[in-house]
């Protein structure tokens, strides 16, 4: 056995020590202003220095580009962060004008808020569909426009989060409330637009599961008819080594049928079962849809650098469940969930597209 001294963990850095509450909706308002203080200093830095310096990062990007001799995907990386960096830096520009219109109502503070949510989505994901020259086919859309739904979204890329922000809330108005990762603070943007709507920020592996599972049924309560929830069942993004190990998991703790049903899936993980089972029953008059993608699989920040979503086509898919075709009782919807959650994954296998 080695006897070497186990390296120390690595400490915390500034900004995960800002981002360290177990649930930032509960977090002292000197964290949160610490916290913005911090982003917004970095994203403005990082937008005029990528501004001034574009020219070199180009020239640069380009030399690896035909160094490497796969085409321009170096510098098309640059230029999407760029175009990120910039909505980023116009939502700063705007959020005290915004915050100003706001004022008088909650239908108008909601409404200016809403606006912007979709004018960044819009912009961060069709500048990389047109920048990485990807094509994009949505089906179902239309069906799943008007609330009040909960919406159940697959997650294999930081990508997928605009989906439905794209495609309900910004082509057919759908307001959604929101269960965001708290990691995703660390953007200024999401950070005060998520705290200005009705949305929630949890952590991901937090022990406190039962106030987290309620503080995401609360997002079901009093739905308006042009309104949704929007969640991620998985909790994490898909990988095989994930759902390997999910599936331990659930043997390990002796749950048989549901590692059975977890071996079954190739494209997602089994759903986490309390946040979306209590939102059901929280919001008993909101019909359920289902979204499920399949090209957005090597969309990772690593993976952009290597090319993975270049010329590759997204194909989304939308359906809607009435709620009359929901079961009432806990154990119909347990075993309903689980066979919708197989029909996304059906759906994926049946319509992935080879990669480019």
């Amino acid at each position: 056995m080695s006897s070497a001294t186990p390296a120390p963990p690595r400490p915390p850095s500034l900004i995960d020590r800002l981002t360290r509450e177990r649930d930032i909706g509960r977090e002292r308002l000197s964290l949160r202003y610490a916290r913005r203080t911090v982003t917004v200093t970095i994203y403005l830095a990082s937008f005029l220095i990528n501004t001034a310096a574009s020219p070199i990062f180009l020239m640069v990007a380009l030399t690896g580009d035909l160094a490497r001799g796969r085409g321009t995907i170096f510098a098309r990386c640059i230029l999407a962060l760029w175009a990120y960096l910039a909505v980023e830096t116009l939502g700063l520009a705007l959020f005290l004008p915004l915050w100003l219109l706001g004022q008088g109502s909650e239908h108008r503070r909601l409404a200016v808020n809403h606006w912007f949510a979709r004018v960044w989505a819009r912009w961060v994901f069709w500048s990389i569909v047109r920048l990485f020259e990807m094509r994009v086919v949505v089906d179902g859309d239309d069906e799943a426009a008007e609330g009040p739904v909960l919406v159940f979204c697959r997650h294999v890329s930081p990508v997928d989060n605009l989906l439905p922000l794209v495609f309900l809330e910004g082509r057919h108005g759908l307001w959604l409330r929101w269960v965001m990762n708290s990691w995703l603070v660390r953007d200024p943007c999401i950070d005060i637009i998520g705290h200005r709507l009705r949305s929630t920020f949890l952590t991901v592996g937090s022990r406190e599961g039962s106030r987290l599972i309620a503080k995401v049924s609360a997002l079901g309560e009093n739905l308006e008819p042009n309104e949704g929830v929007l969640v991620f069942p998985e909790g994490a993004l898909f990988t095989p080594t994930r759902l390997a190990r999910a599936v331990a998991r659930m043997r390990r703790s002796g749950d048989e049928e549901e590692a059975r049903l977890a071996e079954g899936l190739k494209h997602v993980l089994p759903p986490q079962l309390g946040g979306p089972l209590a939102l059901l029953e929280r919001a008993p008059e909101a019909d359920v849809v289902f979204c499920a993608h399949t090209g957005l699989e090597s969309g990772s920040y690593r993976s952009l650098l290597a090319g993975g979503i270049f010329q590759q086509e997204v194909r989304i898919a939308f359906w809607r469940v009435p709620r009359e075709e929901v079961p009432e009782d806990l154990e119909g919807r347990t075993s309903w969930l689980h066979a919708q959650w197989r029909r996304v994954d059906r759906w994926i296998e049946e319509n992935t597209v080879d990669q480019a």
